[in-house]
């Protein structure tokens, strides 16, 4: 019991003193399955020292050394934890080694296909890393990457196994409510191995496939939408019914001025020469086997009082026209002829000769 107790305290001691106890170097090893592996056990004073391992192990030397090299060509053990010691095992330090594999396959899938995926609704995602050590150290991410190409985080989990080397499976879930923006989007996860700082730099990531989402939802007007508007009388009214909708949409139109029990089924409606009685409201109906949803145009039809205007201004003017020529005329008329008699046409006698001006005329009289 004394020799147990004795060595326990010089271990400790060795473990705090480093001027006597052995020096690990590297202290710590990131290892890829298969590869190859070293590192080296000193001390300041030359002492007879050995290597305890699954591989590459080393008894005691024979001659007392300062450094002595523990080195593999092909690390295969998961828990492999070499540890240097001296004589009479008074002092030893063991090597921290992390042996990884990168997984397999990553792969994304939904618990149970959705057979139509629809908008509102949840649905459970798979994520299934398979054959990874030490999975631990493992994070895996979904994402969602819409049609514009650009990358959403979802979700980010860690599952804490620190007390297991060897390879694992690893199934990760994450609930999705999609909804109609998410339409034509995929979906993915990635598995992240990080190892800390004497692992690979960057920490290796390895991606699944892709889900194509193909989401249905009902239809939605899309801008300009519901709105009123006024159109005059005599042009031509088209009205445009759009909306989104997976499946796409059909159309139908209730008139004001139809049978309130019938409706036109297109998504367009034309009518030529608007008049009066033209105006009201024009509903739109979106259907799909979502659901529906209605967008109401109100009309009015007006008068375009300004040709009217300018056709009586026209008229007034034609006719003020018409009258003054007429009154012009019977001015004129009346001047000329009655002013004017047969006697003063004739010439006059005079009892002397003399020239008479008549009538801007010159006449000469005997």
């Amino acid at each position: 019991m004394e020799i147990v107790i004795l060595v326990s305290l010089l271990s400790l001691y060795c473990d705090f003193t480093d001027a006597e106890c052995l020096v690990v170097s590297p202290a710590r090893l990131v290892v890829k399955h298969g590869d190859p592996a070293s590192s080296n056990c000193s001390s300041d004073t030359p002492v007879e020292m050995g290597w305890e391992a699954t591989q590459g192990g080393a008894g005691l030397t024979d001659n007392k050394v300062k450094i002595l090299n523990w080195k593999v060509d092909s690390l295969t053990d998961w828990n492999s934890n070499p540890t240097c010691f001296t004589e009479g095992g008074q002092c030893q330090k063991q090597l921290n080694i992390t042996v990884y594999k990168l997984p397999d396959r990553v792969s994304i899938s939904y618990r149970k296909y959705p057979d139509p995926m629809v908008e509102g609704h949840q649905y459970l995602l798979q994520c299934l890393v398979q054959n990874i050590a030490p999975i631990g150290r493992l994070t895996v991410t979904f994402y969602k990457v819409n049609t514009t190409g650009e990358q959403t985080e979802l979700d980010t989990q860690h599952k804490s196994k620190d007390n297991i080397n060897t390879p694992e499976n690893g199934t990760y879930t994450l609930d999705f409510t999609p909804g109609r923006d998410d339409d034509g989007a995929q979906l993915l996860c990635s598995a992240m191995l990080d190892l800390g700082p004497e692992g690979p730099q960057p920490p290796p990531v390895m991606e699944s496939n892709r889900l194509n989402t193909n989401v249905h939802y009902k239809p939605q007007f899309t801008s300009p939408g519901c709105f009123s508007m006024s159109i005059t009388e005599g042009d031509t009214l088209s009205l445009n019914c759009s909306a989104n909708g997976n499946p796409a949409p059909s159309y139908d139109w209730l008139l004001p001025h139809a049978d309130p029990n019938t409706m036109e089924e297109r998504s367009v409606v034309t009518i030529t020469n608007m008049a009066k009685s033209h105006s009201g409201n024009y509903t739109c109906f979106a259907r799909n086997p979502l659901g529906n949803s209605t967008c109401t145009v109100k009309v009015e039809v007006t008068v375009d009082y300004l040709p009217i205007i300018a056709g009586l201004a026209a008229a007034v003017v034609v006719i003020l026209l018409v009258v003054s020529c007429f009154t012009y005329s019977s001015y004129y008329k009346h001047r000329r002829m009655g002013h004017y008699q047969l006697k003063d046409m004739l010439p006059r006698r005079h009892k002397n000769k003399h020239v008479v001006q008549h009538n801007g005329m010159d006449q000469s009289f005997m």
